[in-house]
């Protein structure tokens, strides 16, 4: 079984890069055959720069860290690499819609500079942890990854581990970086029998999905990888992630009913974190699903298995298929006949409101100005649902704070005098 992780801040690999650049691919045959490579470290960031500067790239040959020529770069020559590329032509997906189906993503995926003139035509960049050596290792990695991750027919030129790789300097390069490092698989994981054995294990059992009523969807559900069959249901299904809350005025309250899925923020990645194995995945998951349950009580199984199955594409990592599809089914099983009055989840949101970021958006006003704007709002209607006329500004003051409205004296003031109010009344 291939798995992977995020890149640490040190992974670095060795990739044999040209000393020139070149606009475009007809730029790049005109001088393909004078093309000089010098071997390099780069990182992931480094190598999708240089592919976007207009470099061409390839493995590493005998070339005793001097440059290089075609005369150098074949088969016989050929020492070792750390990634395995692939090159998509004419396919009738875009690039980005393409990814949604591969069960294994790319560290890195681009637009080759004939895509859109030819069809739509991208390259693949898997990198991996270790050392791929010979040309037998290469092609039979090269192999299993493709049947592993769904990638399909394809052109087969980049199974030569001789083959160059053109970048893409044009301003319509559109390019997607994963930062996924692969982790070389053993011999064993790569046999036919093995991949039988697999398969048997998370084959999707008939009493699994007689939960599922729609036949299209069960179909659909067993026969495509789960980011295809997340794709395809996308505009039919919408993904439930928390409480729908009602919005005015630039926020909507929250209140102890409110509920929301879990994410936790990575900082370092800048992204949120998806859970990984030893994370306590399967028991995330059944939460999630009773959240969703709870957040709509008449939620059907379809709907269910689609939020699910968007949970396990989007924020697990679920590399070793530990996340089946036979799990998902169990788990809406489970939360769909679970009684609603013994699911007692509770909100762990700690937020008194919840920015409409749109509604400031159409006023001009940035996302960071938004969450003092209505913070202001917020408060302001507090202020005016507990403000008391017949109570002094301090006994006011006093009063707010017993229901969670802590406000000073001057901010009262002020208060009043925005809403005409000049006075308090004396009492009687």
């Amino acid at each position: 079984m291939i798995t992977y992780s995020i890149a640490p801040s040190d992974y670095t690999f060795n990739v044999s890069v040209s000393t020139t650049t070149h606009k475009d691919k007809a730029d790049f045959e005109a001088v393909s055959n004078r093309l000089e490579y010098r071997k390099q470290s780069a990182d992931i960031d480094t190598l999708c720069r240089l592919i976007k500067d207009g470099h061409s790239f390839c493995h590493c040959f005998d070339d005793d860290d001097d440059t290089f020529t075609n005369t150098t770069k074949d088969n016989n020559n050929f020492r070792y690499t750390s990634f395995i590329p692939y090159d998509i032509d004419d396919n009738t997906l875009r690039m980005e819609e393409y990814l949604t189906t591969l069960t294994y993503q790319p560290t890195i995926a681009y637009t080759t500079t004939s895509d859109g003139i030819k069809g739509n035509r991208y390259r693949l960049i898997y990198c991996f942890d270790s050392k791929i050596k010979g040309v037998g290792g290469y092609q039979t990695l090269y192999d299993t990854l493709k049947v592993e991750s769904g990638i399909g027919e394809l052109d087969n030129c980049t199974h030569s581990p001789a083959q160059a790789f053109f970048g893409n300097a044009l301003p319509t390069c559109r390019m997607v970086c994963t930062h996924y490092v692969y982790h070389l698989p053993t011999a064993a994981s790569t046999t036919t029998k093995k991949k039988e054995k697999v398969s048997k294990q998370i084959k999707i059992k008939k009493e699994e999905s007689d939960i599922i009523c729609n036949d299209t969807f069960r179909q659909d559900f067993e026969g495509m990888s789960l980011r295809r069959f997340v794709s395809t249901y996308s505009s039919e299904y919408p993904v439930i992630e928390e409480s729908e809350l009602t919005y005015r005025n630039g926020y909507a309250p929250i209140d102890e009913n409110y509920l929301r899925i879990y994410r936790q923020w990575d900082v370092s990645a800048r992204r949120i974190h998806k859970w990984q194995d030893g994370e306590g995945r399967r028991k995330k998951l059944a939460t999630v699903a009773l959240i969703i349950r709870k957040i709509k009580p008449d939620i059907t199984a379809e709907h269910l298995i689609y939020c699910l199955a968007y949970e396990v594409v989007h924020y697990y990592n679920n590399i070793d298929g530990v996340l089946n599809k036979s799990l998902i089914l169990r788990v809406a099983k489970v939360a769909l006949e679970k009684p609603l009055d013994e699911i007692t989840i509770k909100g762990h949101d700690k937020r008194k409101y919840k920015v409409d970021v749109a509604y400031w958006k159409r006023q001009g006003i940035s996302t960071k100005a938004a969450v003092a704007k209505a913070k202001g709002v917020w408060n302001d209607e507090r202020i005016g649902e507990l403000y008391d006329l017949q109570l002094t500004d301090k006994e006011n003051v006093k009063a707010m704070a017993e229901y969670g409205v802590k406000v000073s004296v001057s901010t009262l003031k002020r208060w009043r005098k925005r809403h005409g109010i000049v006075k308090y009344r004396d009492r009687t």
